[in-house]
């Protein structure tokens, strides 16, 4: 997976540097951005193999600021159907059309462009976090499947979390708590099926500092950014990418059996000579 192109390089830290900053401006994002920017150019399974290993590290790092405000009761429900739907999403990982992977994930981007328009900001309770084990576990297995299947973790728990009454400390301890248990769990998985190999590994290890430096500027920025400004912002970016997604699906990849696509002519002997790059080599 390293790439030879250093444009491509260059597309590549720039995209995982501003999902970071996003998510450390408005405390979600890296996936639901990274994933909706990186198959414009990357295959989708590289792009969901380099945002799930890529995020691990950063996400431990975060909670740390916000630990002493996680609950782990509340947790606990999230968890165990993290717990349930992430193997699912594997199986469906490894199992569904390229195409339909990458339709879906525009489709469940769009669908959460449009609960982020119309959402509404609960009202804030300063006490004891409060919050019903049923739904809690209910979004932790959406958000596991769809770790599993896209990357994309966050929005089931995260309108799940923003709709309680809680502060927003309470809240980032609970979304980087619930984040740190389903994106080990995930790469875990991942290199149990076989997809950490060492090009993933080393890529991952190039673009984490990318990861850490964008998510440390936005947790520097953050407070002077108006957020609800910068999230509509943020929506229309997200509505475009994810209806190109949508309306392309998996992204075009000549193979073998297409005809060249450069042919050089040449005189030989007298007579035209037609020169095809790349030449094929004989079995």
């Amino acid at each position: 997976m390293m790439f030879s192109d250093p444009q491509l390089w260059l597309f590549v830290l720039l995209a995982v540097f501003c999902s970071a900053l996003i998510q450390g401006i408005i405390g979600f994002g890296y996936a639901i951005v990274a994933m909706a920017v990186l198959p414009l150019l990357l295959n989708f399974r590289e792009a969901n193999l380099l945002v799930a290993y890529s995020i691990v590290l950063p996400v431990i790092w975060t909670f740390w600021a916000y630990r002493r405000h996680s609950n782990l009761k509340l947790l606990a429900g999230a968890i165990i159907g993290s717990l349930v739907g992430l193997p699912l999403g594997l199986l469906t990982f490894t199992l569904i059309d390229l195409d339909y992977l990458v339709r879906g994930t525009g489709l469940v981007i769009l669908l959460i462009v449009v609960d982020g328009f119309f959402q509404k900001a609960p009202h804030v309770d300063e006490g004891p976090q409060k919050a019903s084990s049923v739904w809690s576990t209910f979004a932790g297995f959406c958000s596991g499947f769809l770790a599993g299947s896209t990357s994309i973790a966050g929005p089931p728990i995260v309108i799940y979390a923003i709709r309680q009454p809680w502060t927003q400390e309470q809240y980032k301890g609970f979304i980087f708590g619930f984040f740190i248990m389903i994106s080990i769990s995930r790469a875990i998985g991942l290199a149990l099926m076989g997809f950490a190999t060492l090009p993933v590994l080393v890529t991952t290890a190039v673009i984490v500092p990318f990861v850490f430096l964008g998510t440390k500027l936005g947790l520097m920025l953050g407070p002077k950014i108006n957020p609800v400004l910068f999230k509509r912002c943020l929506l229309l970016l997200l509505a475009v990418s994810s209806l190109y997604m949508l309306i392309q699906g998996k992204p075009a990849v000549p193979t073998e059996d297409e005809p060249p696509m450069v042919e050089i002519i040449e005189p030989g002997d007298g007579q035209p000579k037609i020169q095809t790059f790349p030449e094929k080599s004989s079995p």
